[in-house]
């Protein structure tokens, strides 16, 4: 078993807070700016684009509370991803509909043909789906 020291274990949090972070803001809108995040936020766009690079590490848990509940994700989720909280053995397997369906749906601005299609697939995927999966 490879144990991390301290400065590789911060540098792996670091990487995925800012792999989480980059992606919410993705979900959250394609072309949603940094400075866009800032001013909804408050926190300086300089000190976004360092978390999202993994440059800075450890962001204060209410900064962290500021990005869920503008992101719309779960605060203990960004707080597991920063190396504040243990992901439980349970949590890493289980399934969850993402609650940012809608902001994904509405950034997505689908014509009815393409949610016709986007239906179609969910509905194959669905039935290839193995028992118990």
């Amino acid at each position: 078993m490879n144990a991390l020291g301290p400065c590789d274990w911060i540098g792996k949090m670091a990487t995925r807070l800012g792999e989480e972070l980059a992606r919410l803001r993705q979900v959250k809108g394609r072309t949603l700016s940094l400075r866009e995040v800032e001013r909804q936020t408050g926190i300086s766009n300089e000190y976004l684009s360092q978390l999202e690079r993994g440059v800075a590490s450890k962001p204060a848990p209410d900064v962290l509370q500021k990005l869920a509940k503008f992101y719309g994700a779960p605060y203990e989720s960004l707080l597991v991803a920063a190396g504040y909280l243990r992901e439980k053995a349970a949590e890493r397997h289980r399934r969850v509909v993402p609650h940012d369906i809608e902001a994904i749906a509405h950034a997505a601005q689908f014509s009815t043909d393409e949610w016709n299609e986007v239906r179609s697939f969910m509905t194959f995927l669905t039935a290839k789906r193995k028992p118990g999966t």
